[in-house]
């Protein structure tokens, strides 16, 4: 990764936390805040985990390592967006971390939820700092939830919570943390169903975090009020028609409002727009049939319901940064045609 992307150099400087492990910290964020403006990249997981030397990863779409004082390049992880989701159990240690650039500690027991619209950095960590950290490609994230219905509870908890944090007992700790270590041995075994296996083990470990998910759900503000029942309504929809339905006119039809009072509604809920969820869905679904199915671009675009190739090429490049054909070659192992 350049010096001149996204992620800015940081100057150390070294304070003793409360337990008296030597914290390392950055420059003032507003610096890198600046930066980051002027600079609308969007760091990929490829990206990031070539960036960092990480081995465990699998097609660039999943990786689970082990985050400690021994990755490459852990003390500059500066504020920066990432197009992935991010689930970091800590084992050891504290860090302190930059979320939306409000600054929190973590320790053992203590379990992170990043979404792709969230602001993170590492502003510092103890000697004896151990996480676990997994990281999904967004469209295949999305895809798992939108799949799953009990999965919206993370829909909702990504969405709702301005802290996402989970608190994890002893034996939650463990078994979370082997869980991902499971995932991390799988992408590293050439395995002949290691698609499969990975899949699976992915599942559990949602699964597994699902019961935990729900309870800080369930402990927010009591009802949903009317705009977050909305959204939820326009959730659902959407998990049942993005495939031919691409506008938002569609929605706020069955939904009996204006185009206007959903999309302001969805704004006010989750800070983004309803082409966000809407695109974020059918990229999602893009994704797995590029890599998963051997259906032409054509047949593909035609499921989608796109009105010719060409629709579906651009969309595909604008969220994708490449061509279909590009992607679906890169993600197989192929050597990628020329465009």
């Amino acid at each position: 990764m350049r010096n001149n992307s996204y992620l800015c150099t940081m100057t150390a400087a070294s304070t003793p936390d409360n337990r008296g492990n030597v914290l390392r910290q950055e420059r003032p964020i507003w610096l890198t805040y600046i930066q980051i403006m002027m600079k609308e990249r969007i760091i990929r997981l490829s990206d990031l985990m070539a960036y960092h030397k990480v081995k465990e990863v699998y097609k660039n779409r999943i990786a689970c390592f082990r985050m400690d004082n021994r990755l490459v390049n852990i003390d500059t992880i500066s504020p920066a967006y990432a197009d992935i989701f991010s689930f970091i159990a800590v084992k050891s240690g504290t860090a302190v971390f930059s979320i939306n650039y409000r600054e929190c500690t973590v320790g053992r027991g203590d379990m992170l939820l990043l979404s792709p619209s969230t602001l993170v950095a590492i502003t510092g960590q103890s000697s004896d700092f151990e996480a676990m950290d997994l990281m999904c490609e967004r469209s295949l994230f999305e895809h798992m939830i939108s799949t799953f219905e009990p999965y919206q509870s993370y829909t909702l908890f990504f969405c709702r919570t301005t802290r996402p944090i989970l608190h994890l007992n002893e034996s939650q700790t463990e078994h979370v943390t082997a869980s991902m270590q499971q995932i991390s041995e799988a992408i590293m075994q050439p395995y002949v169903y290691q698609e499969s296996i990975i899949n699976h083990l992915m599942h559990a470990l949602l699964l597994q975090m699902l019961e935990l998910v729900e309870e800080r759900v369930n402990a927010l503000p009591p009802a949903l009020n009317h705009n977050e029942t909305l959204f939820h309504s326009f959730i659902m929809l959407l998990i049942q028609h993005y495939r031919e339905e691409h506008y938002i006119e569609f929605y706020a039809r069955r939904l009996s409002i204006s185009p206007t009072y959903l999309s302001r509604v969805i704004r006010k809920v989750t800070q983004k727009t309803a082409g966000y969820f809407i695109t974020g869905m059918l990229y999602a679904e893009a994704c797995r049939m590029l890599v998963g199915t051997d259906l032409p671009i054509q047949a593909i675009a035609d499921k989608l319901h796109f009105s010719d190739q060409s629709a579906f090429g651009k969309f595909f490049k604008s969220n994708a940064g490449m061509s279909p054909q590009k992607y679906r070659t890169e993600r197989q192992g192929e050597t990628p045609t020329t465009e």
